[in-house]
């Protein structure tokens, strides 16, 4: 849901926040249900001492004296006393929980034949009936009202609820901390960069995930150390024989067989080519380090080195002022020469290089008009010995081009996308984010 944060911070207090809530509201209703039963059996103790105490009185007095007394007693205090008549209309009485309750007590108290009402004929209160002899009479008294509304108690739950919620935000941002760790450090590792190790925490459950990363992050080291010192001894024993081979190839005479010379030094040309793809794939770009590099004087300069081994590139760019962007000028220069090598195997004439900036990126598009690509070979060329000329039709190569090129833009923080054109031709893209600009 769009109303749900996504951070486990946020999810916490808002869980904590609403626990507490909750816990709050059925406490009042809880202490409110409980204590309605005591305070009503209080007040209807109060209510029959009050009619005991006037029927006793009007009891002892003399009958010629009793509407005397009547009067009398109605003069004192908030409570009147009136008779009662056969007959009278008697109004239901009113839904309220603890009239009721204290309407139950009174009848076990003065007896099932006991009359409750509220504000009988127009006269607020609450009528008690009783008898003496032959005559009924009502006691009237204030009706007894339910207690105010206890906001002291919202006060110190709120109070509560601050604490609880201050308690919960530190520890969730104490276990937000070695988990940050843990994401920066994964981080790390996708872009191929080795961190340092994680802290062991002082909880049981941190310590071991720290320690369990270290030791998974440990062992993906060893293993690729133990990768790029195989494949670079491979590479290395076997320029050996290949310089061999060449120096041998040079020492044969034209005329015996200029075919077959040709021939061979083309295939150690391409066999040379290939353990150099290994050994860029092997070694990485993450150790070159960065310069800040005017992208349209970059492309320009390419353009014109390209121009001279007969490749004819348009470029296009929108951005009418020199952009900036952090690089690494070695690698930068590999990436490009590759899409753009790739890119002229196939094309019919040229190749278009557009150079776009983006609100918060920007985009170099490599597009060519050739063959393109089967939709459903796109999502494996990127990876390692996926060849994109046998997806074109062609078997040479092998099939680090693209996985060279992507790690690469990765090593840029960027992202290279591939896809055919609307019309012909394949467009190879790097999306950087936007860093600076003058």
């Amino acid at each position: 849901m769009k109303f749900i944060p996504n951070t486990l911070l946020a999810r916490f207090l808002i869980l904590i926040a609403t626990v507490l809530i909750i816990a709050q509201v059925v406490s009042i209703r809880i202490f409110d249900y409980f204590e309605r039963g005591p305070r009503a059996e209080a007040v209807a103790q109060e209510i029959e001492t009050i009619v005991n105490f006037t029927r006793v009185s009007l009891i002892s007095s003399r009958e010629d004296k009793r509407l005397e007394l009547l009067s009398e007693l109605s003069t004192k205090g908030d409570i009147r006393i009136y008779p009662a008549y056969y007959f009278e209309d008697i109004e239901p009485l009113a839904p309220d929980p603890f009239l009721q309750v204290i309407v139950s007590k009174l009848k076990e108290r003065l007896g099932e034949n006991t009359i409750v009402v509220t504000n009988h004929y127009g006269i607020p209160g609450l009528w008690v009936s009783f008898a003496i002899d032959q005559d009924e009479f009502w006691v009237v008294i204030p009706t007894p009202g339910d207690r105010p509304f206890p906001w002291h108690w919202i006060g110190w739950g709120i109070i509560v609820a601050g604490l609880s919620i201050i308690g919960a935000y530190a520890t969730a941002t104490r276990i937000n901390k070695p988990l940050n760790l843990l994401i920066n450090a994964t981080e790390q590792l996708k872009k191929g960069m080795f961190p340092e190790k994680l802290p062991l925490d002082s909880v049981t459950e941190f310590q071991m995930m720290s320690q369990t990363f270290n030791e998974m992050a440990e062992s993906l080291n060893k293993v690729e150390q133990e990768r790029k010192l195989l494949l670079a001894g491979i590479s290395h024993d076997v320029r050996t024989p290949l310089t061999r081979l060449r120096i041998a190839i040079e020492m044969l005479p034209e005329k015996i067989a200029t075919k077959l010379k040709k021939s061979m030094e083309e295939d150690i040309g391409e066999i040379d080519s290939i353990l150099n793809q290994f050994m860029d794939y092997v070694r990485g770009f993450d150790q070159e380090s960065k310069s800040l590099t005017n992208l349209n004087d970059f492309f320009s300069h390419l353009k014109e080195q390209h121009k001279m081994l007969n490749h004819n590139i348009v470029f296009v760019s929108n951005i009418k002022i020199p952009i900036f962007y952090d690089i690494r000028p070695v690698s930068f220069r590999r990436l490009f020469d590759n899409l753009i090598n790739n890119a002229f195997s196939y094309s019919n004439g040229e190749v278009l290089i557009t150079l776009k900036k983006n609100k918060d990126s920007i985009s170099i598009s490599i597009l060519d008009d050739g063959p393109g690509i089967p939709p459903e070979e796109i999502k494996r060329l990127l990876k390692p010995f996926e060849r994109m000329d046998e997806a074109r039709g062609n078997s040479e190569g092998c099939g680090l081009g693209l996985a060279i090129a992507e790690r690469i833009t990765q090593s840029h923080d960027g992202k290279l996308t591939i896809s055919n054109r609307a019309k012909k031709g394949l467009e190879v893209k790097i999306i950087l984010p936007l860093v600076s600009e003058s």
